[in-house]
């Protein structure tokens, strides 16, 4: 099974990650936010040429902001989830456009609505939202509630 080698690769280059393989046609891969470009780099090599998604979660009790991957293989349809977790509080990480260019607008989004920075992406300027004044609308602590009854009229 090609998805169990890639496991065995993973964990053999990166001692420090989790690699699971849950069934046919997925890995997940979580590890330190120091390994992810140079793992993601190494799928790239190994056949891992679709980057699909690039999203954020929000893990507000932990202090973390969960940066996830999606990429896939043409050849066989593997689909891999990459998992590293960031500070919340300085919420940095570096942008993965030398490896897929189209990372800018998934980098782009995640940076609108959770304020994630990332290092390299010289277009992090508004995406969606227009004359944006409050913290990103998709953190945990925004309060949509509170938001609404400020901005819109309620009868």
């Amino acid at each position: 099974m090609r998805e169990e080698a890639i496991k065995q690769g993973i964990e053999k280059r990166y001692e420090s990650c989790l690699v699971t393989v849950p069934r046919e046609k997925r890995v997940i891969i979580s590890l330190p936010k120091d390994s992810l470009f140079s793992l993601i780099a190494f799928m790239k090599e190994q056949g891992f040429q679709h980057l699909s998604l690039i999203t954020c979660v929000d893990w507000i009790k932990e202090g973390k902001f969960e940066l996830v991957y999606h990429l896939a293989t043409y050849q066989d349809g593997i689909h891999a989830i990459v998992k590293t977790r960031i500070d919340r509080a300085n919420p940095t990480y570096q942008s993965m456009i030398p490896l897929f260019a189209h990372a800018q607008t998934y980098e782009r989004e995640i940076h609108e609505m959770f304020g994630v920075e990332f290092v390299g992406n010289a277009r992090l300027t508004p995406f969606l939202l227009t004359n944006w004044q409050e913290i990103p609308p998709m953190r945990k602590d925004f309060d949509t509630k509170e938001y609404s009854e400020r901005m819109f009229e309620h009868e």
